[in-house]
């Protein structure tokens, strides 16, 4: 009822005319705009991101993608953005908005595809800021329309190479996840199959082929080498491309320093350090804390020092709650292993257990030595 009545108001203040479905897929030059806004985005120009996003909303009206893009905006800009943050609120608002507009594409076969594009994402990056901050049953009533339009998307993805991304998004992680959480493997049994060689070579195909979710493929793919693949090697690649590509995001800046770290590393992660000089966010100074603390803890005679460090890493991560569990991770890891150095056996396992009741990948409580060698 109140999609139909936000929908009822846009046409009552558009005009009828403003509501003709337009199709970006036939329009190279909207696409380079939408393009050109998603890079700006990803590297944290949000006022050139947004230079891009109101053209093509002057030029599109009607279209989902502009509502889109200045939600994408809004969570890079306040990144990492949580619930008790205003900007949240318009992000979710933006979100919906999109929905709307593609649902009322998905009725016109002209536009079907991309409508079935903009419902599935708009709720997806709905889906993924809710878990990110530890809210899943805000996803429940998404996920039916979500995993029918993922299905849908297997027949699409030639018509629309962005269905590449969640068809090998859905074909890993239907194979992969129950294997790490084996409750869930009666429920995926009534779900359609999926392959799990195949989800990575349509994810790597996402990554050359896309536009909208070749950024998320890229991150996607470092994400699965660390969590299912145990593979920090591969892992850090994809993540060095994402910071080369994209060299001010603090997310991007964080992910590759936490791999680094546990590779020993050390000369490439001062160089990453060196290229955050002027940040001064919370987020950011939390990855240099974490930086600070693994190069402390290998200076003999430094132990206190890496401790503080170790414990601000743990103060700034609990801030931002589930979506800095890896920081946090690290840093009870670090200090259980300055406890089990100076014999406080039962410290060290203290830690050692909120680490790993932390960890999003198993390498953080596996890691004895602060760093993998």
């Amino acid at each position: 009822m109140g999609k139909r009545l936000a929908l009822l108001v846009m046409v009552i203040c558009c005009g009828p005319e403003d509501l003709a479905q337009t199709s970006y897929l036939n329009r190279p030059d909207l696409m380079e705009l939408a393009d050109s806004c998603l890079k700006h985005t990803y590297n944290f120009s949000f006022e050139k991101a947004l230079q891009y996003q109101s053209e093509l909303k002057l030029r599109s009206r009607g279209h989902p993608a502009p509502d889109f893009l200045e939600a994408l905006i809004i969570y890079w800009q306040y990144f990492p953005l949580t619930p008790s943050d205003g900007a949240s609120d318009r992000f979710v608002q933006l979100m919906d908005r999109s929905i709307v507009m593609a649902e009322a594409m998905i009725e016109n076969e002209h536009t079907r595809v991309e409508g079935i594009f903009f419902d599935l994402f708009g709720r997806a990056f709905k889906a993924m800021y809710w878990a990110d901050n530890g809210k899943p049953g805000k996803v429940i009533p998404d996920l039916r329309t979500m995993y029918n339009h993922t299905k849908e998307g297997f027949e699409l993805k030639d018509e629309l190479s962005e269905f590449y991304f969640s068809t090998g998004l859905y074909n890993y992680y239907i194979e992969a996840y129950p294997e790490v959480h084996p409750v869930y493997k009666p429920l995926v049994s009534f779900m359609q199959p999926g392959n799990r060689k195949l989800g990575l070579i349509q994810l790597n195909h996402a990554i050359y082929h896309t536009t909208y979710l070749r950024v998320e493929a890229l991150l996607f793919m470092s994400i699965i080498q660390l969590k299912y693949e145990n593979d920090l090697n591969t892992a850090a690649l994809f993540a060095e491309q994402l910071h080369r590509e994209y060299p001010r995001n603090i997310y991007y800046q964080g992910l590759l320093a936490t791999i680094l770290l546990h590779q020993d590393r050390f000369d490439r992660v001062r160089k990453v350090l060196d290229q955050m000089t002027g940040q001064d966010d919370p987020y950011s100074e939390m990855i240099r804390q974490l930086a600070g603390a693994f190069f402390s803890e290998k200076i003999p005679g430094d132990d206190a020092s890496a401790g503080k460090k170790y414990q601000r890493t743990i103060d700034l991560a609990d801030s931002f709650g589930p979506m800095a569990d890896t920081f946090k991770a690290m840093g009870y890891m670090g200090l259980s292993r300055l406890y089990e150095q100076k014999g406080i056996y039962d410290e060290a396992r203290r830690c050692a257990r909120k680490a790993s009741n932390y960890a999003p990948y198993s390498f953080i409580p596996d890691e004895k030595q602060g760093g993998s060698r």
